[in-house]
């Protein structure tokens, strides 16, 4: 929970999070990332900052890369392993989108 509180800010972020988890090796601009994502750059740019400041991605010369500490790699990989379960999934989806408006109820 602690993960998620901090470092998953939305759906996108999520997206981010699970593609460099599963591409580690990955070396991309943002017009690349968002070229695999199927988004737009203005979207993904906030939650790159956030990923960065997070100290999950690097940027460097415009090139992003997965470069988390062995801890965090390790924590997002079990974020990623718990995803693959339907019910906390879904538990997960919640929280991220009462996160994003926290005025309206979610409801599964």
């Amino acid at each position: 929970m602690d993960f998620m509180d901090r470092h998953v800010r939305s759906l996108l972020t999520w997206d981010i999070l699970v593609f460099f988890h599963r591409n580690p090796e990955a070396v991309l601009d943002l017009e690349g990332l968002a070229s695999r994502l199927g988004r737009r750059t203005d979207e993904l740019e906030p939650e790159v900052v956030a990923l960065c400041e997070g100290r999950v991605l690097t940027r460097a010369g415009g090139l992003i890369r997965y470069r988390p500490s062995v801890e965090m790699k390790q924590t997002v990989a079990q974020f990623v392993e718990s995803c693959q379960d339907r019910g906390r999934r879904l538990a997960l989806i919640a929280i991220v989108l009462h996160k994003i408006n926290p005025q309206q109820p979610t409801r599964l």
